[in-house]
């Protein structure tokens, strides 16, 4: 007969432990409020710049080629220099705070500062231009168009401390069996920081940029300062080395990412989505001048779009953390990949009426693109659930690089295809941009590879445990961070935060 000592007990705590920390239900709630507050205030900052600064520079004579270097090309080329460096230092990284926290509370004084000299960017081109401008020949609306760059991309590689570690704390002091809802309520939170924005501060952009760059920058530091003070990080083992010099290193990042079937298929899943929606560009331009419908209508489906998908938001967290994310994106990526044929409706009939076509509209992406939002939702839990929490921010980094890339020659060849298609399909004989309705015809080939990645991947995860008994493969410290604290140490009652 098993002794008493013998029998496997579960755990009631289990599913508030996350690593070393253990919380109570007070605790747990504590720290979704402190992160989703930080969100709110990350949310607000960033929303600024990227839809202040567009307008600076077309008001200061930019040309479109101009703001489109400034604003996409150089942040993408900031993006894949500098995430991989700071992800996989933050991984790594042991202090006092933590291994996030600290990044985050370093770059926070100087993205507000960066905030704050984009407030006064137009004195302090006049001064720049009055100082050097006029001995080197420049004009004043040169001065300040610099002035404006410059000040962009400093912002840009300060806020990549912030922009990439604070995504990664999410799956350090969230528990596993919450992230699901907690990605719901992150995705509720943006949407009310972009309204906020758009509804309230946006319209007074032209008029009043000072004051709405100095009122970020105080609302970040103090909501960021409150956040990260607010929360607490637990203990991880120390950090495996990568080697010395740089290509020893970087020789380690891409070996570690790339060391087990399970990861290139999360990768490939990534790559091949991401590619799917290379023609999303082209989107507006089908419903405005293929379709016949006005901006009015499409703005009417875009804004109930985006209410259903705010509805479906938490239920699609339930079901995330109670039959897995894996399952949930496997659910829907099938769903999509039956209903996106449905937009071939346009190809069969292209003489519809527009009012006809408004109608179809709405029934088509009130089922698509809710889908699409779902799958995104699950997508975060998902991640954090199968790459290896010791080496989260570098294994996101590296998506992100390989994304970025793939994205810029993704985009670049839909246009090619786009115009292919008006070649084949000509307006004379078919209507006038004809061509936008053969999108799925793009979308569907995409679509198709990334469900067999997924289907890959699934089988992977059911080989190495499935819901219950899968550990990220391929590295021997990763038990270590799945520790958990001393039972007879630990008063959930009592603790309101963690441990």
């Amino acid at each position: 007969m098993n002794s008493p000592e013998s029998l496997s007990i579960p755990d009631p705590n289990a599913r508030f432990r996350v690593g070393t920390l253990q919380y109570t239900k007070v605790g747990l709630i504590w720290v979704f409020l402190m992160l989703l507050w930080g969100d709110f205030c990350f949310t607000l900052m960033e929303s600024v710049a990227p839809s202040i600064v567009p307008l600076r520079l077309k008001d200061l004579g930019g040309s479109d080629k101009l703001i489109i270097w400034i604003m996409a090309t150089i942040p993408n080329v900031i993006n894949v220099a500098f995430n991989p460096i700071i992800s996989t230092a933050s991984d790594r990284h042991r202090g006092r705070f933590g291994r996030r926290i600290p990044f985050l509370l370093f770059s926070t004084p100087f993205i507000c500062g960066a905030l704050v000299l984009m407030a006064f960017s137009n004195d302090i081109g006049l001064s720049v231009n009055l100082h050097f401008g006029a001995h080197a020949g420049w004009s004043e609306i040169g001065t300040m168009l610099l002035v404006t760059a410059v000040l962009w991309i400093l912002f840009t590689v300060l806020n990549m401390f912030a922009g990439t570690t604070y995504y990664y704390i999410f799956n350090d002091v969230v528990p596993p069996l919450f992230l699901g809802r907690f990605a719901a309520w992150f995705r509720l939170v943006g949407y009310a920081g972009s309204g906020v924005f758009n509804l309230l501060v946006f319209p007074h952009a032209r008029t009043h940029m000072k004051l709405i760059f100095l009122c970020a920058a105080a609302v970040y530091f103090v909501g960021f300062m409150i956040m990260c003070l607010g929360i607490k990080e637990g203990k991880y083992p120390p950090a495996e080395p990568m080697g010395l010099g740089f290509w020893a290193k970087f020789r380690t990042y891409a070996k570690e990412c790339l060391c087990h079937r399970m990861y290139i298929y999360w990768f490939g899943l990534h790559l091949f989505w991401r590619l799917s929606w290379a023609c999303q560009t082209f989107v507006l331009l089908m419903q405005n001048f293929s379709l016949g419908l006005t901006l009015a209508q499409i703005g009417r489906v875009s804004f109930g779009v985006m209410v259903v998908s705010a509805i479906l938001a938490y239920p699609a967290g339930i079901l995330s953390d109670r039959y897995h994310p894996m399952r949930v994106m496997l659910w829907v990526q099938c769903g999509l990949a039956a209903i996106v044929p449905l937009d071939f409706i346009w190809v069969i009939w292209h003489r519809l009426p527009p009012t006809t076509n408004f109608h179809i509209l709405i029934v088509l992406s009130a089922v698509q693109l809710p889908l699409g939002a779902i799958f995104d939702i699950a997508g975060m839990p998902c991640a954090m659930r199968i790459i290896p929490r010791s080496r989260y921010g570098q294994f996101a980094s590296f998506d992100a690089t390989v994304m970025s890339l793939f994205s810029i020659g993704g985009t670049f060849i839909a246009g090619y295809f786009m115009a292919w298609m008006r070649d084949l399909f000509p307006d004379a004989v078919y209507g006038k941009d004809f061509c936008y309705r053969m999108m799925p015809c793009w979308r569907l080939p995409f679509l198709a590879v990334a469900l067999t990645f997924l289907f890959l991947l699934y089988r992977q995860w059911k080989k190495l445990g499935g819901m219950d008994h899968y550990m990220a493969p391929g590295f021997a410290n990763e038990a270590s961070m799945e520790a958990p604290p001393a039972p007879a140490k630990i008063a959930p009652a009592e603790d309101a935060s963690a441990e």
